[in-house]
């Protein structure tokens, strides 16, 4: 009898999760400091354009160096610890999908990674349609850190809440885990 093995994928969350701030505050802090007269068009590309336009934007006139991001290192053990257990890990973030595959391939820990794109906010629910679109009939875990979460950690056999004992009181109808 031939038994297909079934996937097992760990999802990670970039922002606050894998690293220790979020990209949107990274470039929105480069476009204050040094191009102060770009925010007009930001703002603009937000209200009538929407998010997707405005990340993009942001990410396309601002720089950052991947050296100054401060990593979660619990996170980063945590993958390395388990990543047998795993058929596939993937790195998975609202953040530009630029960022997202940058900081992928600078650690070398994803098999994929996704992010924001123009057609999709990779957030909440789009996560959880991207790995079921992506994986089809897959166990996965998830390790993130807000109440945009909660909906893929309730799809999760296992949700790992990072530094966020706050959130921990909303999820008592799920099974988690912290990673401090």
């Amino acid at each position: 009898m031939d038994k297909k093995k079934q996937s097992y994928i760990l999802a990670v969350d970039l922002d606050n999760t894998l690293i220790k701030t979020d990209m949107i505050y990274v470039g929105l802090k480069f476009l204050l400091i040094y191009r102060i007269y770009l925010l007009p068009k930001l703002i603009w590309l937000f209200l009538f354009k929407g998010r997707t336009y405005a990340k993009k934007y942001l990410f396309d006139v601002t720089s950052y160096s991947i050296g100054n991001i401060v990593f979660n290192q619990s996170v980063i053990d945590f993958i390395t610890n388990n990543k047998e257990k795993y058929s596939y890990t993937i790195l998975i973030s609202g953040s530009y999908y630029e960022y997202v595959d940058a900081i992928s391939e600078h650690l070398g820990l994803f098999d994929f990674s996704v992010g924001t794109t123009l057609e999709t906010n990779m957030i909440s629910l789009n996560k959880t349609r991207y790995l079921k679109d992506k994986f089809g009939d897959h166990i996965f875990d998830y390790i993130g850190d807000s109440e945009k979460d909660i909906p893929i950690w309730e799809s999760a056999q296992t949700a790992y809440v990072v530094n966020n004992a706050n959130i921990t009181s909303q999820l008592k109808h799920i099974k988690y885990k912290i990673i401090s």
